[in-house]
């Protein structure tokens, strides 16, 4: 599978990184592991640069709809890494989930982890 997921309970941290072409099926597989982890108040990096799919805006809408679970759940930031020249995933992730949490985008690993060190902590939810 080319998308790889380290999750780090010391660092509340999940990193995620995909290669390659990347199926709708290997992402919405790789959401259900999250969602099984239960981390949604962890910061995630998402490194996209080096992978291309081929999601519609209904599949990515559906995706974020999975991730967002019990409204009353702390939802930590998401700092995606992205190839400068090319628009997918990562931009139509953060369009449409802009308002549940912060998600920026990054064309460095560096800057992405720089951003996410400085994100309030999220805790869960009760």
């Amino acid at each position: 599978m080319p998308i790889s997921m380290d999750i780090s309970p010391l660092h509340r941290t999940v990193v995620i990184a995909a290669i390659g072409h990347v199926t709708p099926e290997e992402i919405k597989s790789n959401t259900e592991a999250l969602i099984e982890a239960n981390v949604p108040h962890y910061g995630k990096i998402i490194d996209v640069s080096l992978s291309t799919s081929d999601l519609t805006e209904a599949q990515v809408e559906h995706i974020a709809a999975m991730l967002r679970g019990d409204p009353g759940s702390g939802r930590g930031p998401v700092a995606f890494v992205i190839n400068p020249n090319r628009i997918g995933f990562a931009h139509a992730f953060a369009d449409a989930t802009k308002g549940d949490r912060p998600v920026k985008l990054f064309r460095s690993l560096r800057d992405a982890r720089k951003w996410l060190d400085e994100q309030p902590r999220v805790g869960p939810k009760k």
